[in-house]
């Protein structure tokens, strides 16, 4: 396939029962109107015969400042592929010159990649690795059976490259600003929890107390569990997995330490472990569509601002 093609072909618009609703920090008709703008302007570059493919799709990488860029893609190669739950593939990708990837605490990557019809897809993701590793970075992404974007995502291979860009978006976070920080996810969004709790924990002067309250439907599920059992090391970290499939009778022991709770989580859960002067809280919520709309609601309904609010 020629590179001119690559660039050419537009983005896929997404369908308006694609858009969950919930007023995302990081609509995925935002990332759609965004990859309009940058394939406008790929298309004006190419026409002019002033660039390939390379410098049109992919900001120089050898580059002082950052590896990614919002405006622009680079590809990465893949130098791993492991199986982290039943249906969740760790992918690791290099960066060159063993440099840190370059993002903010709370900003996402885009991936944009070829479907096998050869329509052009691209899609968030949060590494889960610390924002200051160099050389690499990691992506948790769920395989779903019958998702045609899944499918692609499930054939790539040690070698392959990928086209990343930076969104646009952060967390607005200030050390210590708040004394607790409350997560609420359920399956991949604690993809973003991860990239915030090692970024606080990695500050020997953040005191703020985090808690993680992550739902899956069971144990065997748990993303990121190698990190959260590093953090679960450090005094101002705790976390708490509601498990709402979980066998009453399980072949498997859960690590010394580790809080289950068998079932959702609900409004008097969040009550519970919200606790103490609301003011001095933040809350961040992470999930699908159904459990972000509760967890939303939960977290109005105790009287927390929605300033102190952040919806991933």
């Amino acid at each position: 396939m020629s590179e001119e093609r690559l660039v050419l072909e537009p983005p896929d618009k997404p369908l308006d029962s694609d858009c969950c609703g919930n007023g995302c920090v990081l609509c995925i008709f935002d990332i759609y109107n965004k990859e309009l703008e940058i394939w406008k302007a790929e298309c004006e570059l190419l026409s002019k015969n002033i660039a390939n493919k390379s410098h049109i799709v992919a900001e120089d990488i050898n580059c002082k400042t950052t590896a990614l860029h919002p405006d622009k893609y680079t590809e990465f190669p893949i130098v791993s592929v492991s199986q982290e739950t039943p249906d969740i593939l760790r992918f690791r990708f290099s960066v060159p010159a063993q440099k840190a990837i370059g993002l903010s605490i709370g900003q996402h990557v885009i991936a944009r990649f070829k479907l096998k019809n050869q329509s052009t897809v691209a899609r968030q993701y949060t590494p889960v690795s610390p924002l200051k590793t160099k050389g690499y970075f990691d992506l948790l992404i769920k395989i779903y059976t019958e998702g045609r974007t899944s499918q692609c995502v499930k054939s790539w291979q040690v070698g392959d490259k990928i086209e990343f860009r930076a969104s646009t978006r952060s967390l607005n976070y200030s050390r210590n600003k708040f004394d607790r920080l409350l997560m609420l996810c359920a399956g991949t969004g604690v993809a973003p929890m991860c990239q915030v709790i090692s970024s606080i924990l990695e500050d020997e002067n953040d005191e703020t107390h985090l808690k993680l309250l992550y739902a899956s439907k069971s144990y065997k599920y748990l993303m990121a569990k190698n990190e959260i059992d590093e953090w679960s090391r450090y005094w101002n970290f705790s976390s708490i997995f509601a498990l709402s499939q979980e066998p009453e009778v399980v072949n498997y022991s859960y690590k010394h330490g580790e809080k289950i709770h068998k079932g959702r989580i609900n409004k008097d859960f969040v009550t519970t472990h919200a606790g103490g002067d609301n003011s001095k809280l933040l809350v961040l919520v992470c999930g699908p569509p159904s459990f972000s709309r509760d967890m939303l609601k939960y977290v109005k309904d105790l009287g927390i601002p929605e300033s102190s609010i952040h919806k991933f």
